[in-house]
């Protein structure tokens, strides 16, 4: 290999190196953007209830909450935990716990987040999910939880939060 052919191929390897270095930047900013809270609500209870079989049941009380400003737009996160027992399904019985916001399921809801055991004990299923690129105003939030045997839903934590980045 000549001279020029090596010192070709180093000046291409370094400018291969330096997009992805680059690249690899620009993917860690798009995914971490600070936020800023802006609010947190924090709704609680005893739901004391049957869930039936395949169903999406809201379990708290729907609550508005805040996206301050005029401009820009915000991210709303919720943290939910849902205790449930009494399967009645010939199987374990998985659960989905999800986040409506303004009335429509949030993409995050797709994923099954525990299974009631059938012996009767309780399971504190859980999960995060966010939304972002809500417009300032009011947005309405609200946990369903769905059992595709059915289960007994007893006490339910959830934490509402409002971001702007």
């Amino acid at each position: 290999m000549n001279k020029l052919s090596k010192v070709t191929m180093l000046l291409a390897l370094a400018v291969g190196s330096f997009s992805l270095y680059s690249g690899a930047q620009d993917l860690q900013e798009t995914l971490a953007t600070k936020h800023v809270l802006q609010g947190t609500y924090i709704n609680n209870g005893n739901y004391n209830a049957n869930v039936p079989a395949a169903t999406f049941t809201p379990i708290d009380t729907m609550l508005t909450v805040a996206c301050p400003g005029t401009s820009g737009k915000c991210t709303i996160e919720a943290d939910m935990w849902v205790d449930n027992y009494n399967s009645s399904g010939p199987s374990l019985n998985s659960t989905t716990i999800c986040l409506y916001v303004d009335g429509v399921q949030t993409s995050g809801c797709a994923y099954e987040t525990a299974e009631t055991p059938l012996d009767g004990s309780h399971v504190h299923s859980s999960t995060s999910q966010p939304l972002s690129g809500l417009a300032p105003g009011n947005h309405t939030v609200q946990t369903y939880f769905r059992s595709n045997d059915g289960a007994f839903v007893e006490y339910y934590t959830i934490n509402y939060r409002v971001y702007k980045p």
